[in-house]
């Protein structure tokens, strides 16, 4: 872009305006120049030279006709006629009517420019505070903002989700009753006398033994919660809410270890105590969760994994963990009278 700095040339001209008297030799300075006032250029009339304007108005109506420039800085500049250089506004309002021609630039800095469409510019248009379209328009580039830089992308983790069905569900059983049988090995090399006393209230008296364990699992948590309310039984409260699971693990550890007896009975095999729990105890865990779990018996099978529960937990309270035995009632068979020796006689 050609940008002229006749603005900048005829305000340095201003510093000898007041000493033009002094110098007459010296250079004149051929326009007008208007500070705070209204200056109007009527209809045929003609200005030799340049306009300049500080903080007053300018208004060049059509038909009129400046022979040299118009700088303005601060003020408003209206013009409808004909102006042979460049239109310079600083800070000012300027209205280019639609009779108006201007043969130079025209130039707003910090200007608010209203510029009719039928209105003439030889030169180039520097306007930076409004955009219209035109062939000669140039606008100042704006403040450049900085590109915005992409947020460094953190690396995808595959995320892998195996959804297995009904297998899965049968793994994380079969898993399950795997720890609880190396459990009842564990605990069966240390209490094993424990185990059988439990085992055997549970298996006589089997009845007794439920009713003991429904009235445990309905009165523990109401005990829990009294024992809980107050600050100080808080820990009583958490050590009885451990004992209480303890105590139904280990009644189903006693269960699993009777089974596992009449398994390897039944097959004549002679297994250590501990492995005849573990068999036992997978054996029984396995099967309530069949009947828990396959469809069409799950809606009725949990009454057996329950039963057996509940007989247990009570078999161990009745046996306070296996330190005391139960007596058990076996029922006897009825002995056989002695027959009467043949050929013997009857007493008279």
């Amino acid at each position: 872009m050609k940008f002229k700095f006749s603005a900048l040339i005829l305000l340095a001209a201003l510093v000898f305006v007041p000493l033009r008297s002094a110098a007459a030799s010296g250079p004149q300075f051929d326009g007008q120049v208007i500070f705070g006032e209204s200056y109007t250029l009527a209809d045929g009339e003609t200005l030799t030279g340049d306009l300049l304007v500080f903080g007053g108005s300018a208004d060049i109506q059509e038909g009129a006709t400046v022979n040299g420039s118009i700088i303005l800085f601060g003020g408003d500049l209206t013009v409808d006629g004909e102006v042979a250089g460049d239109v310079s506004a600083t800070g000012a309002t300027v209205t280019i009517g639609p009779s108006a021609h201007i043969g130079g630039d025209l130039i707003t800095i910090g200007a608010t420019l209203d510029k009719a469409d039928t209105a003439q510019v030889d030169g180039q248009i520097y306007n930076t505070a409004t955009s219209w379209e035109g062939v000669n328009q140039v606008e100042t580039p704006g403040p450049t903002e900085a590109p915005e830089q992409p947020e460094p992308q953190q690396p995808v983790t595959p995320n892998f989700r195996f959804d297995f069905g009904i297998l899965g569900s049968i793994m994380n059983t079969i898993w399950q009753s795997l720890g609880l049988a190396g459990l009842a090995m564990l605990v069966m090399l240390f209490l094993a006398p424990h185990a059988e006393r439990v085992a055997r209230a549970a298996i006589g008296q089997p009845l007794i033994a439920g009713g003991i364990g429904l009235l445990t699992v309905i009165v523990a948590p109401i005990a829990l919660v009294m024992l809980a309310v107050t600050i100080f039984l808080i820990p009583v409260a958490l050590i009885a809410a451990v004992a209480l699971v303890v105590a139904g693990l280990f009644g189903w550890i006693a269960i699993g270890y009777e089974i596992g007896l009449r398994l390897t009975k039944a097959f004549h095999w002679d297994w250590h105590p501990a492995f005849s729990a573990g068999l036992g105890v997978l054996t029984l865990s396995l099967a309530s969760a069949a009947l828990t779990g396959i469809p069409g018996l799950n809606c009725v099978g949990w009454v057996v994994p329950v039963a057996v529960g509940l007989a247990a937990l009570g078999a161990v309270v009745m046996t306070h963990f296996g330190t005391q035995a139960v007596a058990v009632q076996v029922e006897k068979a009825p002995e056989t009278p002695p027959s009467s020796e043949a050929g013997g006689q009857n007493p008279a």
